[in-house]
């Protein structure tokens, strides 16, 4: 068993008093910075700006009392110097010639210079600090050149030198201070070599009791053995409590080991409670082994420098980790809905005798079905809105993004887009897919999909879906969105009302001007009917909303920002259940790249008539892959004659 550890206590010395107030000043600057820079660039100032803060700090702390060589702190004699020896602790034991041994016997000469016939403490500032190691060594040093020297471990809570002799702890001092042993009886002779034996006094039992050394039978103990030893080497730790203060008591002087730097505060603080037990330090060993900063001898600006790096790195880290966890929490709450297209194909195939479109202009059958697009060369996403039943949905858009980088294009669908229902394959309205197939178990955002790869020939990679709540509340959240109109204008259905000019919508008003069937308009005093409100132009309307909501989620400008739009929006809508955390951010964070001026806006070409029942439907004119053609003719599939 060694008699300390040689190992450094990195997590104490990185934890130091200076280290953790130049951290947490660091991070005020931080938080002012993100305050002055709310960007995401800013964010990289900010953390910088604690960085720096945080560096100046440590610099001032250590031009006042800092981290230092010993030698520079102490007007002490020096003992010299014991080389690192992870190999043993007991280097005059196991290895007299070696580098180490020859090290302790030079500083054991030094000691009997300095304070022959006298009784030593050896302590570290700090726990740690090898004092227990240097204490052994030097008594077996002293032996060895043939002088009387005592050894006694004076660490009663502890008693790590008398468990290293393996000649066991107890009778020792703590049964000699309370009566309970004598001093023969208290006392070791540990063999040093063929000729040298080492008088040594364990600690004993160990207890946390230090005032049971300032018994009588302890200094009488001390006192009769010291006048018949050259030296005597009390190992003893310096923030002992009541032990160190009786056994200051009975030494004439204290014998530091420090590592090669030590803070200045550090030290006066050990030197002042050492002079005021009456064992006042008469020199300093400098223990190689012992816990130094590795840049202690390093300029202070330097060292400053690499401190204020890596408390810059600490809190842009620690930032971005705090963001990262608050979405994850916020992505793990947003509804997610069933969303397999390719089970939904094996449950719903097509027939063969393809879609009964009796009753219909001519060419409407091939008009409702488009060349499908291969899947790698878009990315799409559908925007669904539904009404308050949930069944039929408001609001269709789809937005394609092409792979090659272009810009993307988005297609707002008439909700009354008279096309194939696969769940019954029959005509219907387009809206009326999102009530899904019971049947079939297959939801309504994933047959509304395949609904709308059927017509369009895209395959829709994800969806989103939200009621007219969550409408409002994703305004609400980017900010409201404008809305200009040349006359005051209402809708009394719709709950609609807005001045002349622009406004700041809220989402209340964007939803009604989206819905709004029966908008009217106030000119010359009078109320009218507003010219060409149709479902395109609800279309159209629905399309600039989105739009603008998408431009407001593009000038997300730094991690706070997209932090507070994803946990507001968490419960605004519903997602497919194969839309990642990453993908989302990508696919949010990518909105930044796309010049929203120039997104292309596809209108569907329609004609208005009426079905075998009466019913008004919109029935597209022309196949979608024929529109996408004018839009992307290298990527949109081409029909062959």
């Amino acid at each position: 068993m060694t008699a300390d550890s040689p190992y450094p206590n990195r997590l104490r010395r990185i934890l130091a008093w200076p280290n953790v107030v130049a951290v947490a000043v660091g991070l005020v600057a931080f938080a002012i910075g993100l305050q002055i820079w709310p960007t995401t660039s800013g964010t990289v100032l900010a953390g910088a700006l604690g960085g720096v803060v945080a560096a100046l700090f440590w610099l001032g702390w250590y031009l006042t009392g800092g981290t230092r060589p010993v030698g520079k702190l102490l007007n002490l004699p020096s003992l010299g110097s014991i080389p690192d020896t992870p190999r043993s602790p007991s280097p005059t034991l196991t290895s007299p010639t070696s580098a180490a041994a020859v090290a302790y016997q030079r500083a054991a000469s030094r000691m009997e210079a300095l304070a022959r016939g006298r009784i030593l403490l050896v302590a570290g500032v700090a726990d740690g600090q090898g004092a227990t190691t240097a204490a052994l060594n030097l008594a077996v040093a002293a032996t060895r050149a043939g002088r009387r020297a005592l050894l006694v471990d004076g660490d009663i809570t502890d008693g790590r030198l008398s468990r290293f002799g393996h000649t066991g702890i107890s009778p020792g001092l703590v049964e000699l201070a309370k009566g309970r042993a004598t001093l023969g009886e208290a006392s070791r002779l540990w063999s040093i070599d063929t000729t040298s034996r080492l008088p040594f006094i364990p600690a004993g039992n160990p207890t946390a009791d230090g005032s049971v050394l300032h018994r009588t039978e302890v200094a009488a103990a001390v006192e009769d053995v010291a006048t018949a030893a050259d030296i005597v080497l009390v190992d003893t730790p310096v923030e002992g409590g009541p032990a160190i203060d009786a056994l200051g008591a009975l030494a004439d002087g204290t014998l530091l080991v420090l590592p090669r730097a030590t803070d200045k505060s550090t030290v006066n603080k050990a030197v002042d409670r050492l002079r005021s037990l009456g064992a006042p330090p008469i020199g300093f060993l400098v223990n190689e082994a012992a816990p130094t900063p590795p840049s202690a001898h390093q300029h202070p600006v330097l060292r400053s420098l690499k401190r204020g790096l890596a408390t810059a790195l600490l809190v842009l880290v620690g930032y971005a980790a705090l963001n990262g966890v608050q979405i994850w929490n916020s992505w793990r709450n947003v509804e997610r809905i069933s969303f397999d297209i390719a089970a939904a194909d094996d449950l719903l195939p097509l027939p063969d005798d393809g879609i009964d479109v009796s009753g219909l202009s001519a060419g409407a059958g091939q008009a409702m079905a488009a060349i499908p697009a291969a899947e790698g060369d878009f990315l799409s996403l559908l925007i669904v809105g539904s009404d308050q039943s949930g069944s039929l949905a408001d609001v269709v858009i789809l937005t394609i993004i092409p792979a090659s980088g272009e810009d993307p294009v988005m297609v707002s669908i008439p909700r009354d887009l008279y096309v194939n229902n696969p769940c019954t394959n029959t005509l219907g309205k387009i809206n009326a897919n999102l009530a899904g197939c019971p049947e079939k178990g297959i939801e309504g955002p994933t047959l509304l999909s395949l609904a709308v790869r059927q017509f369009t020939g895209i395959h829709v990679d994800h969806f989103a879906l939200f009621d007219f709540d969550g409408f409002e509340e994703i305004v609400d959240q980017v900010g409201g969105v404008e809305i200009c109109v040349d006359y005051p204008v209402r809708d009394s259905k719709a709950e609609l009302e807005l001045p002349a000019g622009c406004t700041n919508a809220t989402g209340a008003q964007a939803l009604a001007w989206v819905r709004s069937r029966r908008t009217q308009e106030l000119v010359d005093g009078r109320w009218r009917t507003m010219d060409g409100v149709s479902d395109l132009v609800r279309n159209q309307r629905q399309q600039d909303v989105i739009v603008q909501v998408f431009a407001e989620l593009s000038r997300l400008d730094s991690f706070e920002d997209l932090t507070r739009t994803v946990s507001g929006l968490t419960g605004a809508f519903s997602i497919d259940d194969r839309l990642g955390m990453g993908d989302a951010l990508g696919l949010l964070w990518s909105l930044k790249g796309i010049d929203l001026d120039n997104l292309e806006r596809i209108e569907i070409p329609v004609a208005d008539e009426l079905t075998a029942s009466g019913e008004s439907v919109l029935v597209p004119v022309l196949s979608f892959d024929q529109v996408l053609g004018e839009v992307f003719p290298d990527l949109a599939p081409t029909r062959t004659s």
